[in-house]
């Protein structure tokens, strides 16, 4: 006679849920078709099922009376203990208590001046250089000699059209 393969782990807490009703129907009726027809489940839910049977016959202990007062006994003992002063003595207490409030006063406001400088500051207009009029005017030296004649144009787009060659014809 072959010897039976244990189930997998898997499915064997599938049979222990269905054996305690765990399962939703859908997944329960699943599995009793699988337990009806693959006789290596049915081996397994059948020892299960006896295993579970035979717990009914072992003894029942019960509580003694004096087990609850006793179990809230040890849990008062475990109450935490009440908090210690870090600093025993109440004039030095009284001036860490002024310090500590001092010293937040004093973060509180270099925060605040460090936050509205920075905020001015994103709000100013950039810092520009001194520039040379002597450069400009150099780089410029053209349009300043040539200023009559743009005198009488009202912007860049009239100069550009008459850019254009098709306007007076081709010189060519």
């Amino acid at each position: 006679m072959s010897e039976r393969q244990p189930l997998a782990d898997e499915e064997r807490e599938k049979v222990v849920a269905y054996l305690d009703g765990e399962l939703d129907a859908k997944t329960a009726r699943t599995l009793e078709t699988k337990i009806g027809r693959d006789p290596q489940y049915r081996a397994e839910a059948d020892s299960l099922r006896r295993t579970w049977e035979m717990l009914d016959f072992l003894p029942q202990s019960e509580a003694s009376p004096a087990f609850s007062s006793r179990t809230l006994e040890r849990v008062s003992a475990l109450r935490p203990a009440p908090r210690r002063r870090l600093i025993r003595n109440p004039v030095l207490r009284r001036w860490s208590f002024r310090l500590g409030w001092a010293a937040a006063v004093l973060v509180a406001f270099i925060s605040g001046y460090a936050g509205m400088n920075s905020i001015a500051n994103r709000h100013r207009p950039p810092v520009v250089p001194p520039v040379d009029i002597d450069q400009l005017l150099v780089r410029d030296h053209r349009v300043i000699e040539n200023q009559r004649l743009y005198e009488n144009v009202d912007d860049i787009s009239f100069l550009r059209q008459l850019d254009d060659p098709e306007l007076f014809g081709d010189d060519g």
